[in-house]
Formats: C-alpha cells, structure tokens, sequence
C-alpha cells in the first residue's frame, strides 16, 4: 500500500501531523506497536494528572481538618477510563480523517518502505516518512524492571494494590511529581537523588523550595544519596546506598531519565544519523540526514515534554506541505512540574547565564501575600525574573506556586519582546487567581508596588 506520508508512533509527536495532514487531503499511514497516543496519553500526563488532581483533592481537605478515604482501585479505575477515553479520541481523530492506523512494530526498509512488524507483517510506502518513536525509561544498570517490585513510571499508577510505601530513584520531574502524589495519597515515600540537590538542573532556590515542600507532604528526602545495591527480599526491595545504611519498601520506582526508541528500527543501514546519546540528529526544519525522512518528539532530543512535541509535530507537518517552518526554540518551552507547589519556568537559570557570562539584573518576589496562594497552602511560593539592565529583555522566568504551570502562559509574550512591563502593569488579570502575579511583579519592577513593602 502507497501513502503520501507514514507516521512511525501515534503520540504526541506523531498523530497532530497525521491529522494535520490528512485535513489538507494526503493519504496518511500511522503505524504504531502498542497504544494509541504514545506515552503521554498511556503512562505519562493523563493519568499522572488524574493521580495528581485527586492527590491535591485530600490534601486541601486535610487542610481543614477533613479526611477522605481514596480506595486505590476505585482510583486505578477512574484514572484508567480517563486514558481510555483519551485514547479513544486519537483513535476517532485519526479515523474521522481518514488516517489509516497499522499495529505493530514499524522498521524502515529504505527511505521509503516501511515494515509493519506484528500479527500479519507487511510492508508499506510513503513518500515521506516521520519517525515519532519517543523514548522508553532508562533502567538501573543489571536491574531490570520486572512490572511488581521494580518498576517505572508505566507501572506506578496501574498498581493493583496500594503499596504502603514506596522508593523512588531519582529526584527530576518524574521523580519529584510521583513523590508528591504518592504522599498526599498516604503512601510512606523515600526521594533518592544522587545529586546533591532534588531538581539539580533548576536554580538552587528552585529546588529548595520543593523540596521543603515534599518534606511537609512527609516525603522522606536524601541528597547526594545514590543506591550501591538492590535486591528482591520477602515481598518487598531492600536497598543499599552509598551511605552504607539499608531502606526497605514495597516497590522501587526507577526515574533516572528516558532512552530513545531508536534500536532495531534499522536507522544506522539507512544512514539515519544519531547523536552521541542515540537521539535522532535533524535539521532546523526537522528533517533527519534523510531528505524526506522527518523526526518529531521526544526523540529528537531537547526538552522531553508533550507541548514541545505537538507543536514539533505540526512544524513537520507544515514543512512536507512546503512552508519550511524552523523548529521551535527550546527556551521557550515551559518546563512545568506538578507537585502542588507547581514550577514552571522558560528561558534561562542564573547558573546558565552566569556560565555564558552575561549581565542581568535579578528580581524575586513571594507570592504568599496573594490570597489564591494562601487558599491552596502555596508556602515557599515566589516568582523570579531575570532581565537584562534595562529590563527590556527576559532572560528567564521561574515560578514556585500553585498553579503555576497555568500561570506561565501569560509570561511568554513577555519572553517573546511581545509586550514589556510598561504594557502589563494596567491589565486587569483576573482576581483571585495566582496568574495576577504578572501585573504585580511588573508593578515591582517598575518601582510602584501595591502589595509588595518596599523599604528605602
């Protein structure tokens, strides 16, 4: 069977090109080896943030001196339907529009043919061909994941029983948002990170604040901790650490990082290059050392983050239409994290302008005097903009506060150039929210705070 286009991967970074392109009337293939709607729709944002929404639920009642009762397989049902549901809605996209859907493993067989691996293998062809192969947890080393004891972030929230307590590997996003689930839904948590801080890619006061949060959820947090040995003992994991003492829990988790799906698909024979890590090398326009081959999403590299790789996927599907859209810059991709006391930030950290040497002016503000932050218990909330002299350019924006990962959407144009400080200062942001932040810090460093105490 021919196609203008064959989609290596139906998620983030595959199906919004299919879809796009089949609604300007190409014949589209997506060949996809387990689920529909990849990682982030099956293990990564839809149920990680229906654990999250309810997790933050029984926290805000603790807050009043409530208490609810979560049954965690009532829980693992209503996350699953969600993925369902979500999972569902890609399957209809793609058939509304036409979008004919392979299961199986997709192997190139040249810069054309592509190798439906699975049931009844066969072989299909495109005139161009997008690799959306995303990218699979990175194991311990010489321990596997077995799907009960040691697993990763796809098993965490399928978990037919509630565990009483729970180890995590590795203090980056995935690590520190499980944590915090966990702990709001009573489960006993211990954070390993061999780094010396949680979160050790973000500014120092970053990570502190979160982790200060984490300890108030009963998160039982070790630093420049890293685990020597591990071992499968009477139902449970015992492991050994660099310290020399031992922890004991139900189940590992594993979160020390992401490897691209780039192995046995047959890229090195058809001269698709791959950096040293083994993500795909591509252009600016996203197109690989193929001419007509294009990658999208996580592995491609850059931020491995679900809003990057839709809006990766749309370029792609843009340029095969002929427009030669540039990819986007990765500054400019909110990282966000969820943990109640959210982050989200674009640009630069201090530590990566004061390595590239460049001058800015800092300006931090606590957001605990706004009356949203108070209501969802922001403690150690603030917002932190780095400009340059004149303040006429952002270098970066960093938040610690609930909701901040909404509340950073209104800081883009500000990064953009689109608007200055000057044009911020008089809107009327809505009120109670955390998002009129904005206006206040813009009052700030104008020199004309209105809630912020300012003494000369």
């Amino acid at each position: 069977m021919k196609y203008d286009v064959v989609v290596i991967g139906s998620g983030v970074g595959g199906y919004p090109a299919a879809i796009s392109l089949a609604r300007k009337g190409m014949k589209v293939a997506v060949v996809e080896e387990h689920l529909l709607g990849g990682e982030c729709t099956n293990y990564g944002c839809v149920p990680s943030k229906a654990f999250y929404h309810i997790g933050e639920a029984t926290r805000a009642l603790r807050k009043v001196g409530g208490s609810a009762e979560v049954a965690w397989e009532d829980l693992v049902e209503w996350s699953s339907s969600i993925v369902e549901t979500a999972r569902r809605g890609v399957g209809y996209l793609l058939e509304s529009y036409g979008v004919e859907v392979y299961s199986g493993r997709g192997v190139l067989k040249s810069k054309n043919r592509v190798l439906v691996q699975g049931g009844e293998s066969r072989e299909i062809e495109g005139d161009k061909i997008i690799l959306a192969l995303g990218t699979d947890p990175r194991p311990l080393p010489h321990v596997d994941f077995d799907g009960m004891r040691i697993i990763s972030n796809r098993e965490i929230f399928y978990l037919k029983e509630k565990p009483t307590s729970v180890s995590i590997l590795g203090g980056g996003v995935v690590g520190v948002e499980t944590a915090s689930m966990l702990a709001n839904l009573g489960v006993q948590v211990n954070l390993f990170e061999r780094e010396s801080r949680v979160l050790p890619f973000l500014d120092h006061d970053v990570s502190t604040a979160v982790r200060n949060h984490l300890k108030q959820l009963g998160v039982k947090v070790m630093e420049g901790v890293s685990v020597s040995n591990v071992s499968k003992e009477d139902g449970g994991v015992r492991l050994r650490l660099s310290t020399g003492s031992e922890v004991e829990s139900d189940i590992l988790m594993v979160a020390i990082g992401r490897l691209p799906k780039t192995s046995g698909v047959n890229l090195e024979n058809i001269g698709v290059e791959l950096d040293s890590q083994g993500f795909i090398k591509v252009s600016k326009t996203l197109e690989t050392s193929i001419p007509g081959i294009y990658a999208a999403g996580d592995v491609v590299g850059g931020p491995l983050l679900a809003h990057k790789a839709i809006v990766e996927s749309l370029i792609v599907a843009r340029n095969i239409m002929g427009a030669q859209k540039t990819n986007i810059d990765y500054r400019l991709v909110p990282l966000t994290i969820f943990t109640g006391l959210e982050v989200a930030s674009i640009g630069f950290t201090e530590k990566e302008l004061n390595d590239m040497g460049v001058k800015y002016v800092r300006y931090k503000m606590p957001l605990n005097y706004l009356s949203a932050v108070k209501i969802k218990d922001g403690s150690y909330s603030f917002i932190k903009i780095l400009a340059s002299e004149d303040s006429r350019k952002i270098y970066g924006v960093h938040i610690v506060s609930p909701n901040a990962s909404e509340t950073i959407s209104a800081f883009i144009p500000l990064a953009l150039g689109k608007l200055l400080f000057e044009d911020v200062s008089d809107i009327p942001y809505p009120h109670l929210t955390v998002g009129e932040a904005l206006r206040e810090i813009a009052l700030f460093i104008l020199g004309d705070p209105v809630h912020i105490v300012v003494r000369k």
